[in-house]
């Protein structure tokens, strides 16, 4: 794909989100940046244009795509607290899959009919913790791994349309979302009795990756979107890659067997 055109970006107030939009502009895109808070300012520092609408991802309202719509990056995310399943209400499951899967299946539905007209991208962030069993992860990974299937799925629908589908497997990425991971503090199930032993432990036993410059990751998404030949899942950096390669070198129950281990169960 050449750049240009037009390119909407969700959750673009801030982190990834951000970072990606005003990578696009720079490369030739004009931008139109979606986020709860129109006050955000996304200076341009290349020939593209970015616009910064109100676009909240679980309220669509009467959204409609913008015309030439050539690039749609699927990037707004929420990531709550890290429980047990025992101790995760509904509340949390639908706040979670609202976002992170039935957002971005309306809104993809909507900009199809602009995607198909322009041959263009559909660019969505899913997260390499998806694919590693860790212990209270569990909500964030459900909607993660759902929104790897809609991928696949999606991907072989549009492709007589000449659309095409890329998700871009995340890890460590230095964002707010990342300063508030468990790698950096405990998990909330650590202040449950019953599952305390477990998060201590995990907490005892974390590994620290330096997570990758967001500016870094915004540069490896945009290159992904432009480049026309790949898989499905595409690694934006080189720790992405690393990742990707361990899961796909493992199997399932290597990966469960790894965790035991570490839990001593």
């Amino acid at each position: 794909m050449e750049p240009g055109g037009v390119a909407l970006v969700t959750g673009a107030g801030r982190g990834l989100g951000r970072a990606v939009a005003l990578e696009l502009a720079r490369r030739g895109f004009d931008v139109v940046a979606g986020a709860r808070d129109t006050s955000v300012v996304l200076p341009s520092d290349g020939p593209g244009r970015i616009t910064v609408e109100r676009l909240d991802v679980t309220d669509l309202g009467t959204f409609t795509p913008p015309e030439g719509l050539r690039v749609l990056v699927n990037n707004a995310g929420y990531r709550g607290p890290y429980l047990a399943i025992e101790g995760t209400g509904l509340d949390e499951w639908r706040r979670t899959f609202e976002t992170n899967l039935f957002g971005v299946a309306e809104l993809t539905r909507r900009c199809l009919p602009a995607l198909r007209a322009t041959r263009g991208v559909v660019c969505n962030v899913a997260s390499t913790g998806a694919f590693f069993p860790s212990p209270f992860y569990s909500v964030y990974r459900a909607s993660k791994a759902a929104l790897g299937v809609l991928n696949e799925t999606l991907a072989i629908e549009v492709a007589p349309f000449g659309v095409r589908v890329i998700e871009i497997t995340t890890g460590p990425v230095d964002t707010d979302m990342m300063r508030t991971s468990f790698s950096v503090r405990p998990a909330d199930a650590i202040d449950d009795p019953m599952y305390a032993p477990m998060a201590e432990r995990q907490w005892a036993n974390r590994v620290t990756i330096e997570p990758t410059p967001v500016d870094e990751e915004a540069r490896g998404v945009v290159d992904q979107i432009l480049t026309d030949d790949g898989p499905l899942r595409r690694p934006a950096v080189a720790l992405e890659a690393e990742m990707v390669e361990r899961w796909r070198a493992t199997t399932d129950e290597e990966r469960l067997g790894a965790i035991r281990r570490a839990f001593g169960l």
